[in-house]
């Protein structure tokens, strides 16, 4: 059996539907209440893993376990940073605590770029982690926790580090562009201004769908230590995105500039060799059908 903690979230539930798709036996650990279609066979448990003794009880009969519950906004975690690194650091150490106890084999941490902070791209696993807001830091926290876990106990220790995910359902840059221009709204594409030259930020999309990809496929890893980049490999300017979703919506309105936040870096994507070589794995969807996708999922819904 395996347990995905924070199962019916936004990358969570295309876990699960990845996993119940090949035959294994999943519960989730969720404080959330189910909406919309879910897989049928699939054990839903009702509560907190901040709360040890839930995360206990949810580990009986499992041999692997996928840790996808956190607080993830990064603006967010500015106004509450001891929220965000109080709540994501002890989930993780309940689930590392209860699947220590519980014996067991795999562990598997959904972890984040944002550790990576204003390193300089492209990012390998082996650069400075060097956040720049509090989720970035409860995130390398928790990788922390998960590697000294494994030198105590000899626990399985590995750790996926997401890019900017996007897909049908996300709450991120996406969304916001597709929602303003289907409103007539102006698109708003940050970036830097220098030496008089706007700069938009680039970042790595990759598609939820190859996200929940590798999350199961890193399952089958044997036990160890593995900290792999999830990412598509490659930088996208914003205002790229911005200008594909207007051809895509066929919406017609302005591009706004707009200075980055200082906590932001400029230039964000990953070097994915690691999750190629170790994982077998490779994204296979393009930008342009990430937000072909994404529009006909909006519209569907209106």
């Amino acid at each position: 059996m395996i347990l995905v903690v924070g199962g019916l979230g936004y990358i969570g539930r295309r876990v699960v539907e990845y996993l119940a798709s090949r035959g294994e036996v999943v519960r989730v650990l969720d404080r959330a209440e189910v909406g919309g279609s879910f897989p049928k066979d699939v054990e839903i448990v009702r509560g907190d893993a901040a709360e040890f003794s839930r995360a206990l009880e949810a580990m009986r009969g499992v041999r692997g376990v996928v840790n996808l519950a956190a607080h993830i906004d990064v603006h967010e975690s500015l106004l509450h940073p001891q929220k965000y690194i109080q709540n994501n650091f002890t989930v993780h150490l309940n689930i590392l605590e209860a699947a220590r106890r519980s014996g067991v084999e795999k562990i598997v941490l959904a972890s984040s770029a944002a550790v990576y902070g204003d390193a300089s791209p492209p990012l390998r696993e082996d650069a400075e982690a060097r956040p720049t807001n509090p989720y970035g830091l409860s995130k390398l926290c928790c990788e922390i926790l998960s590697q000294a876990y494994h030198s105590s106990f000899g626990t399985d220790a590995t750790i996926l580090r997401y890019f900017n995910v996007l897909g049908e359902g996300g709450k991120n840059v996406l969304k916001i562009f597709v929602e303003n221009a289907m409103a007539g709204k102006p698109l708003v594409v940050r970036g830097r201004w220098i030496g008089g030259e706007f700069i938009p930020a680039s970042r790595d999309f990759i598609y939820v769908g190859d996200v929940a990809d590798a999350t199961v496929k890193a399952l089958s890893l044997e036990r160890g230590v593995y900290k792999l980049n999830i990412g598509s490999g490659r930088p996208v300017s914003v205002r790229d995105l911005a200008e594909l979703v207007l051809k895509e919506t066929g919406c017609d309105v302005k591009i706004l500039l707009e200075e980055l936040s200082h906590h932001e870096p400029l230039r964000s994507w990953a070097d994915i060799t690691n999750a190629r070589q170790i994982l077998g794995w490779m994204p296979t969807t393009s930008l342009e059908s990430i937000v072909k996708k994404y529009v006909k999922w909006y519209r569907g819904k209106k």
